[in-house]
């Protein structure tokens, strides 16, 4: 795989993660809910941001140093999504 892919993918991750929480932002008038998703988004934009740089720079063994990058950048977003879900199933107070 090389670095083009491994940045497509990256980017192609983030978005999707953008996209579902500004629909699920659309879903809910609270204003508390939106500003927590807001901070998610830019909790995800940074991550993105350091994985883009971090592939430009890779230390040791490149296959295991991108495996590692990926499987990181998964793990991440599988948080971030845990936390968009808890902020969206969070009832109205």
């Amino acid at each position: 795989m090389n670095l083009r892919v491994i940045k497509k993918d990256i980017n192609y991750m983030v978005d999707e993660f953008v996209s579902d929480a500004v629909i699920s932002m659309s879903f809910h008038d609270d204003n508390e809910k939106a500003e927590q998703i807001v901070s998610l988004i830019n909790e995800v934009l940074d991550l993105r941001d350091e994985m883009l740089s971090r592939v430009s720079h890779p230390e040791g063994d490149k296959r295991a140093y991108y495996r590692n990058l990926t499987d990181e950048l998964l793990s991440a977003l599988d948080v971030k999504y845990d936390s968009l879900s808890a902020i969206v199933a969070k009832k109205a107070e």
